[in-house]
Formats: C-alpha cells, structure tokens, sequence
C-alpha cells in the first residue's frame, strides 16, 4: 500500500492541474448526489466548508440547505489555532484564516444539540468511507470534539480522488458515506 504522503503528493498535482470550469461542473453532480440522500433531508443543521481550490465546491449544498430552512455552520480557526464550528448565514462576510481557508469575519461559535450531516472535504477517500486529509489533523481532531453530535459524516470528492484503500490510523476519523460525481459510496 502507498504512503500518506506519496498519496497527498499525487492528488494534490492532480487537483492542482484541474480547471476552473471543469471544478464547477463537477462539483454541481456531487451536489445533487447529496441533496437527494436521506442523511441531508432529515438534517436540521449542515455543518459544510467554504472550499479552497481544486476542492469540490459545496456552495450548491449549503444555499440548499438554507432554503430549506436548516442552519449552516463551517469550520472557522479557534484562537488556539483549532477549527470549531462558526454558524453561517447566506451573504454573510468573510476573511481568510488558518492555511487560506475562508471563513466568517466575526465567528459565532456552533453548538447544535446535533449536526444532522457534516459535509467533510479531503485528498482522497475510499469506498469504505477511509479518509485522507492534507495532513495536518484538523478535520479528524475537530470530528472528534463533537463526537455524538455528528450524527452522518459525508465525504466528497471527484472520482479521480477515490483510492480502492487508504492507509489509516486510530485517530483518523472514517465517513459514513462518500459521494464522487459518479457513485455513492455506504460504508459497510
């Protein structure tokens, strides 16, 4: 099996070469994949991510999820350098925090009794539901803050960034779904 890091070199000059364009349309399919499944309909809160680029682009799920009435929150940078949860409202302002990653001006902290589906990014996924991050262990530490108050946590990704397995460790936390813009993808 490969490396973390040969798998994040190799994804990220793949994600790095993709055109804007081809970002978007992509990115549209995944969204109408997740809009149609079961965990976002029942979901009162959406915990999403504003992406960076080379990321699928959420943006489709999240203005969704507002006109359906659910709340939105994204992760934004705590003071000790932690993502956290920060509600978000539509048009709401902006500035960049930790590693470029947008997020509100003004953090209004989360805390739901539940998050009825957390929409996660990454490099790369499985269909088992295995994670790869950028490496760094903020998504896995913030998933595992909120614990049982993450009742379904989906990955998405292009199909490019499905891998047949990746390896894992104890504090890795895995997906109960992934969604490329061709399949969806149950654990177990």
């Amino acid at each position: 099996m490969l490396t973390k890091d040969s798998i994040r070199n190799v994804m990220r000059k793949r994600r790095a070469s993709l055109e804007a364009g081809w970002v978007l349309t992509q990115s549209r399919y995944i969204t109408a994949r997740v809009l149609v499944l079961p965990e976002f309909q029942r979901a009162e809160v959406v915990l999403g991510y504003l992406s960076l680029p080379g990321e699928v682009n959420v943006e489709g799920i999240l203005a969704a999820a507002w006109k359906a009435g659910k709340r939105v929150a994204v992760p934004a940078v705590r003071d000790d350098g932690e993502y956290m949860p920060a509600w978000l409202t539509p048009n709401e302002s902006l500035t960049h925090g930790g590693f470029n990653v947008r997020q509100p001006v003004a953090p209004f902290w989360a805390k739901p009794d539940a998050y009825g589906l957390v929409v996660v990014p990454g490099v790369a996924f499985a269909a088992n539901g295995a994670r790869l991050g950028h490496g760094k262990g903020f998504y896995d530490r913030m998933l595992a803050r909120l614990g049982t108050k993450v009742l379904n946590k989906v990955g998405v990704c292009f199909s490019f960034q499905l891998a047949p397995e990746l390896p894992v460790t104890e504090t890795d936390v895995g997906m109960d779904v992934v969604v490329t813009e061709d399949q969806v993808y149950r654990k177990g």
